[in-house]
């Protein structure tokens, strides 16, 4: 009986759900016209769950299920704070997808924010064992951390062996704790200095011209940020961006327009597999791992939007000849706002 009932410090990443976005994305009545279509974007999951012995061993043997220790998911949280974590996750990234994709369509969208949020800790790097997932760099060398781009401007002249103050709050905490790094170098180009983290914005303020929400419930996490951006920009457009397929999306939106590396991405392809979608655009850090649960399905790497709209102009979608919006609502000759 127990090992059905009894739940070990273990948890299985699970083939989780695979969701259009158009049903979920709202435009307020001030807004462009928002356009049906015949394609599909969509946003893919991973099921969490925490396991008993049982629920341990189908894991072992299901090709598609990866175990994690509950210390490597949770990294020092609870489970709800992990949850919180996930959900201030997946709000940013909402509003991140939407800067991207209006400035894709014209539109100025004036940012400010409080910190980088930690998303991930590169093994072996200096941050490695000083910093957490879910951590906030508030400053750098005492400089805070108030536009997007700060934090990389603020790096942009280090090199490997130079010493830098990261001002850092916990997320568990309100107080603030600086935190000494010696820089190494990066993987991409050996004379940049990096921390080894990966972050995304918090605390954004955004200046929108008009409001868009997505309707997300409880599933957490900033993997869905390709997929808003670019259903996003097909709401917002006639025609069709994924020529009429099928087409599945998974990978982190960055305000510059770079999609980053993600969780689960043989668990997502698996869903993907299962759901009989078309194609999956994926980060090509995670190329390897999706196409090897994909089964049938095209995996199509991209590391940026314009990638990502390339591919989809290759299945005969229109991402490369988009509207200006924000100037035909300037000329008084685009299309008048519609409820979302």
């Amino acid at each position: 009986m127990s090992a059905s009932v009894v739940r070990l410090d273990y948890y299985a990443f699970r083939p989780g759900s695979v969701r259009n976005t158009e049903p979920l994305i709202h435009v307020a009545a001030d807004g462009p016209q928002i356009y049906p279509s015949d394609g599909e974007i969509s946003f893919t999951t991973v099921a969490l769950r925490h396991v008993t012995l049982f629920g341990l061993l189908q894991g072992w043997l299901d090709p598609d299920v990866d175990i994690h220790s509950a210390d490597e998911v949770l990294q020092g949280r609870n489970s709800e704070e992990n949850r919180q974590v996930n959900l201030e996750l997946m709000d940013t990234s909402q509003q991140v997808a939407t800067q991207v994709a209006l400035e894709e369509l014209g539109y100025e969208v004036p940012v400010s924010i409080t910190g980088q949020l930690v998303l991930g800790v590169e093994d072996g790097y200096p941050a490695d064992g000083r910093l957490e997932e879910g951590d906030t760099i508030v400053a750098i060398d005492g400089t805070r951390l108030d536009d997007p781009d700060d934090l990389e401007r603020l790096l942009g002249d280090k090199h490997p062996g130079d010493e830098i103050v990261a001002t850092v709050r916990p997320f568990t905490e309100s107080t603030e704790e600086d935190v000494d790094l010696t820089l190494a170098p990066s993987p991409d180009d050996p004379d940049q200095g990096v921390m080894g983290v990966t972050v995304q914005p918090t605390g954004v303020q955004f200046d929108f011209p008009f409001q868009t929400s997505f309707e997300t419930g409880e599933v957490g996490g900033p993997s869905a940020g390709l997929a808003f951006t670019l259903g996003l920009i097909d709401a917002l457009t006639p025609g069709e961006l994924t020529g009429g397929a099928s087409v599945a999306v998974t990978g982190t939106i960055s305000s510059d327009g770079s999609v980053g590396p993600i969780g689960g991405a043989g668990q997502k392809a698996a869903a993907v597999r299962q759901a009989g979608v078309d194609v999956f655009l994926v980060p090509s850090a995670d190329y390897q791992d999706a196409i090897a649960h994909a089964g049938d399905v095209q995996v199509v790497k991209v590391d940026t939007l314009d990638q990502a709209l390339e591919a989809l102009a290759d299945l005969g979608g229109n991402g490369l000849h988009l509207p200006d919006l924000a100037a035909q609502q300037a000329a008084g000759s685009g299309p008048p706002g519609t409820p979302g």
